[in-house]
């Protein structure tokens, strides 16, 4: 009832939705909101990548002042109401006896002082170099988790797409049965106004018509249902898209499980983001670990002065070494240390947890192409023979050998023979895209 109520209160999916290729349906799939995030967390993590490098590059800061006074510092170092006679002493002696009672500067009334300082990190390289090493990581596991990302919406896309383009095939079966029952009831109902047909065949006939009337709706829902999936998938929000140009190729040939999965332990784009963030994770811990040692810096300084007076000497320099390392939190060190190795160890764990899914994920995707290939065959020739074994009910009931009920359940023999057909041949597509999913790349390539 659901599926009649969808029917007929939908008339959007009822209307002729916009056709799209299996190409097309993979590349659409790419633009998804999915995608779309996996891509803007690939580039906050280039950007974090950005961000971590110049660690690596020595510190350089710049800083001046400007102090202006209400007046000048000076300083006298002899006071007296006579003069100091240096007569015939020599310079500079002399020079620096008759300044002994003048006024000396100590400070300007303006000073200015400009200061340039060098650092570079010693024992801090090597934690920095982890952090590096750590944020690359990041980086390329982002870039393996979009592609990820961009492999799981194409395969959506693929099994919607098949699954649309499935549900038209059996919706065109159950119309042609439709009209077959169409044209019996007719011949029918001729026979029985002859009296050459008792009542009975005839509410066979209009049973199986009526049964088949039902088929067509419900698989028309469905239709409708696998259209809106199918936009779902492509990015359109919902908005119904069909199949178009779906052809009866019959299914590929069922690799070697083997190759195939070692091809997707090395493939997998998850497989590879889940290593980036093991290896991330693991230089993470080693950049705490380090963090536990003195931290050692080395420095140049430089500063300039202007209006210190006749004592400042206007350019200054030196060079040293500093160290660093607060004692009383080796502790809380250490912890951290152990919690970012156990992390790691976590991340370790998930990744031997992915790997045992991938090598399941190829077995599934390999049996069931078996089996939807074999299901293929069987049923290709059940149609061969449902078609011959309907030929010759209908020739023995027009001779009086054979019943109304033996030819309709020939004809309903024939119809599941031909739905199953389709059914495994579409299975079988879903298949092949799942196996180039499972695999991360082309599994006949």
């Amino acid at each position: 009832m659901l599926l009649l109520a969808l029917l007929f209160t939908n008339p959007r999916a009822n209307a002729e939705a916009p056709a799209i290729t299996l190409s097309d349906a993979v590349e659409h799939a790419r633009q998804t909101p999915g995608v779309a995030a996996a891509q803007s967390a690939e580039q906050a993590a280039a950007a974090g990548y950005a961000q971590a490098w110049p660690g690596r590059l020595p510190s350089l800061s710049v800083s001046g002042n400007v102090l202006v006074y209400n007046k000048a510092q000076e300083l006298t170092l002899f006071t007296s109401d006579t003069p100091i006679d240096c007569t015939g002493i020599p310079d500079p002696f002399g020079t620096l006896c008759a300044s002994f009672g003048q006024p000396i500067i100590v400070r300007e009334q303006v000073t200015t002082s400009l200061q340039a300082q060098l650092a570079v990190p010693i024992t801090g390289q090597f934690a920095v170099d982890r952090q590096v090493a750590a944020a690359k990581d990041g980086m390329n596991a982002a870039q393996s988790s979009r592609e990820a990302s961009v492999a799981d919406a194409e395969l959506e896309a693929k099994d919607a797409w098949f699954a649309a383009a499935q549900t038209e095939e059996q919706l065109a079966i159950a119309s042609s049965q439709v009209a077959s029952m169409t044209e019996r009831v007719h011949v029918a109902e001729t026979a029985f106004s002859a009296g050459s047909l008792t009542r009975n065949d005839l509410l066979l006939v209009r049973i199986a018509l009526a049964q088949a009337k039902e088929a067509v709706a419900q698989l028309a829902g469905y239709r409708d249902l696998a259209y809106a999936r199918l936009g779902v998938a492509t990015g359109t929000g919902g908005d119904p898209v069909r199949p178009q140009g779906a052809t009866e190729d019959p299914p590929k040939p069922v690799p070697d499980v083997a190759a195939l999965t070692e091809r997707a332990l090395k493939n997998r784009p998850e497989i590879l983001a889940m290593r980036d963030r093991v290896a991330a994770a693991r230089a993470a811990a080693a950049a705490t670990s380090l963090a536990r040692i003195p931290s050692i810096s080395g420095m140049a300084v430089y500063q300039h002065s202007t209006g210190q007076g006749a004592f400042g000497s206007p350019d200054t320099a030196y060079a040293g070494a500093s160290l660093n390392w607060n004692v009383w939190a080796f502790g809380r060190a250490a912890a951290g240390v152990t919690a970012a190795k156990a992390q790691a160890d976590q991340l370790a764990h998930t990744l031997d947890g992915l790997e045992a899914g991938v090598r399941m994920d190829v077995l599934a995707r390999v049996q069931a192409l078996t089996v939807a290939s074999s299901t293929w065959t069987l049923a290709a020739d059940t149609v061969t023979q449902a078609t011959e074994n309907l030929a010759i009910q209908e020739r023995r009931q027009q001779t009086g050998t054979g019943t109304m009920q033996e030819v309709l359940d020939a004809n309903l023999a024939l119809v599941r023979a031909q739905s199953t057909r389709a059914s495994a041949l579409f299975d079988a597509r879903r298949a092949e895209a799942g196996l180039t999913h499972a695999v991360g790349g082309d599994p006949w390539g």
